[in-house]
């Protein structure tokens, strides 16, 4: 004889901790204000750059080609450019983090979704396109 188990109570979603949240925001501005510092520096920079060189006739539009090339010897406008860069790719992914937990906090919220209850539904393509 085969016993049945009682049926499973629906799973709840998993709630992500308030202060990894709080953490990620945190951050979130904290490279936002770098990246905005750092931009700021690199402009600075790179207009005392065009100063210099527009005395000596060096100019995007008069000389271009010695402009790219004394822009790419210059190892300050290369320093900034990566701190910008760096500061850039900090603010995208603490901004993807967050947003994802709340993307993925109004899905598990939402009462027309749920997770398959009985089996693996590994490789089960239709069990992903049903709704409950």
């Amino acid at each position: 004889m085969v016993a049945v188990s009682a049926p499973r109570s629906a799973p709840t979603a998993p709630s992500v901790p308030r202060g990894y949240v709080e953490y990620l925001h945190d951050r979130l501005l904290e490279a936002e204000a770098s990246l905005t510092a750092m931009t700021e520096k690199y402009e600075r920079t790179k207009a005392r750059f065009d100063r210099c060189y527009a005395r000596h006739g060096i100019t995007p539009e008069a000389d271009i080609v010695n402009y790219i090339n004394a822009k790419g010897m210059n190892p300050e406008l290369k320093f900034w450019y990566a701190k910008v860069e760096h500061f850039q790719r900090e603010v995208t992914a603490y901004g993807a983090a967050l947003t994802g937990l709340d993307a993925a906090r109004r899905m598990l919220g939402d009462a027309g979704y749920r997770v398959p209850e009985y089996g693996s539904g590994r490789n089960n393509r239709r069990a992903l396109n049903r709704a409950g």
